[in-house]
């Protein structure tokens, strides 16, 4: 009997690992608690040049760097609201001198760290911030910066400076309800998600609003409501969200494109960013289990089709 048990249990396991091995989850990581390579609702991602990972480990109120196989290397960052401080961080976006920018929500301004987690810079224009969530940077470095009570994106020069800010509250074509996530594509534009009002929203880099993509043009089965979470944009140019704990990519038709789901690992995913080297990384995080890094494989090859689909969605 004992002899049947231990092969059911290896035949089991083995079977797993082959899933495992074949599936697009290559390393999931962390637990919660406040040791190196533990979590407390992690939020935003980010991936520096040379395929490290950097986490907004949210209510630990750091900033954790893992290598590109998930191991932990450094973290930095203590609760408070000195400049050398922070307050639950949302979201990190690398720049392009590879320094860490974080939404620094509770203290209501932008930060700019070295990797080793010594302050380069504070962005906090008077009044501009409220809640400053999301954030991403376009290839001539302005920071575009989502305000979740603000409802609206904040956009910051090179140096910090108000540039100018798109939206308000509201369910209009160029208002927002909660606008958390933001990516800026290599085109520059800056696509964002209005959790409140069910919708991606592309505009153009001065705010002129260039399509909008409501739950008809997702066609997800017998929704009334999406849950948009995170964002990134890959090397080719596609929108990559999360929703409904499914990682979707946006297609130029509005379409939401399942590439990873529930099934290869995924629960409460939070927020995503491309790897270069292969891969997505996805944090997860929920009150009860989920505090967690996640590494996913992903090809841009397997998608290119996708960009032959024409435009159809609204413009405005």
């Amino acid at each position: 009997m004992m002899y049947l048990i231990r092969k059911i249990f290896a035949s089991d396991t083995s079977v797993a690992k082959a899933e495992l091995e074949q599936g697009k989850l290559l390393k999931k990581t962390g637990r919660k608690g406040r040791g190196k390579g533990q979590f407390n609702m992690p939020c935003g991602v980010a991936v520096t040049k040379s395929g490290d990972v950097v986490v907004a480990d949210t209510e630990n109120h750091r900033i954790q760097i893992f290598n590109s196989d998930g191991l932990f290397k450094y973290k930095f960052g203590t609760k408070g609201s000195e400049l050398n401080q922070l307050s639950y961080p949302m979201c990190v976006a690398m720049t392009s001198n590879d320094t860490i920018a974080v939404t620094d929500s509770v203290n209501a301004c932008v930060k700019i760290f070295s990797q080793n987690g010594d302050l380069l810079q504070h962005f906090k224009p008077k009044s501009v911030f409220e809640f400053p969530y999301g954030i991403s940077i376009s290839v001539d470095s302005f920071y575009v910066v989502t305000d979740i009570c603000k409802h609206e994106v904040v956009v910051l020069g090179p140096n910090g400076e108000l540039s100018h800010v798109i939206g308000c509250y509201g369910d209009g074509a160029r208002e927002f309800d909660h606008p958390y996530f933001v990516t800026v594509n290599k085109d520059k534009q800056i696509i964002v998600s209005d959790s409140g009002n069910s919708s991606i929203k592309i505009f153009q880099f001065q705010g002129r609003l260039l399509r909008s993509f409501t739950l008809t043009d997702f066609k997800l089965p017998q929704e009334s409501f999406v849950s948009l979470y995170g964002m990134c944009t890959d090397s080719e140019g596609n929108t990559i969200v999360i929703c409904n704990n499914t990682v979707y990519i946006l297609t130029r038709n509005g379409r939401l494109w399942e590439i990873i789901t529930p099934k290869d690992g995924l629960a409460s995913p939070k927020c995503i960013a491309f790897s270069p080297s292969g891969r997505l990384v996805v944090t997860q995080a929920d009150y009860d289990e989920k505090h967690e890094l996640c590494l996913f494989r992903y090809n841009t090859d397997d998608y290119k089709s996708l960009n032959m689909l024409l435009f159809y969605a609204i413009s405005i």
